[in-house]
C-alpha cells in the first residue's frame, strides 16, 4: 500500500478499539491501493461475466469491513488478510463463472504472471486453489508467500518482514511453491 504505514497502523489499531471513525479514514486511505491492487490482480477478459477491479476490491470492502473491526497489527497484516479475501473472492467468482459456462473454453492460468501481478480469474484458478490447499498442507511458508505475492501483491521484502524471514528465503520459497504448484496444475 502506498498509504504511510505508521498511519495505517494507528488507524487499524484506533478502528479495532471501537473508533468507527477511524474505520472510514482507513477505507478511504486504502480504497485507492486496493483498488489498484485489485486492478493488477485481474485482467479483464472476453467473458463479460469476469470479475472486473471494482467489483473485486468492492467485494473485499464488504467481506473487510462490514463486520466487526479486523484484529490487524500493522499493516503489512492487513495486507495478508486482504489479499487472502482476495483469493477467497476470486476462487468464489472462478467457480460460480465455471457453473455459468458448463465447460466453455477459458484463458490459461500463468504463475509466471504472478511477477506482474495478474491474475485471470478463470476456473484454472480453482485448480490453483486446490493445489494451494495441499501445498499449505505439505509446507505452510511457501504457500504464504504464494498467496502474499500472487494475491496480495506484496514485494519480496514485505513478504519477508511479514513472514519474519530473509528475502534469499522468500526467494527459495518463492521458487519450490511456483515449481511445485505448476507440476500439480499440470497434472
Amino acid at each position: 500500500m502506498d498509504c504511510d504505514s505508521g498511519d495505517a497502523t494507528l488507524l487499524l489499531t484506533d478502528w479495532r478499539n471501537g473508533d468507527e471513525d477511524a474505520g472510514r479514514k482507513l477505507i478511504s486511505t486504502v480504497y485507492q491501493q486496493l483498488h489498484d491492487l485489485a486492478a493488477k490482480c485481474v485482467r479483464n477478459e472476453l467473458d463479460e461475466s469476469s470479475l472486473q477491479p471494482t467489483a473485486l476490491v468492492n467485494e473485499l470492502y464488504l467481506a473487510l469491513f462490514s463486520r466487526e473491526p479486523l484484529s490487524c497489527q500493522n499493516r503489512l497484516h492487513f495486507l495478508h488478510i486482504a489479499a487472502r479475501q482476495m483469493r477467497c473472492i476470486l476462487i468464489d467468482d472462478a467457480r460460480r463463472r465455471k457453473n455459468l459456462t458448463h465447460g466453455r473454453g477459458v484463458e490459461k492460468l500463468d504463475l509466471n504472471d504472478a511477477l506482474n501481478h495478474t491474475i485471470v480469474a478463470d476456473a484454472r484458478l480453482e485448480h490453483l486453489n486446490e493445489a494451494l490447499e495441499r501445498l499449505e498442507k505439505l509446507d505452510e511458508r511457501p504457500a504464504k508467500v504464494v498467496e502474499l505475492r500472487f494475491f496480495g501483491g506484496m514485494t519480496e521484502q514485505e513478504i519477508a518482514e511479514f513472514l519474519g524471514v530473509s528475502v534469499p528465503t522468500v526467494k527459495r520459497d518463492w521458487e519450490f511453491a511456483r515449481s511445485w504448484l505448476l507440476a500439480q496444475i499440470e497434472r
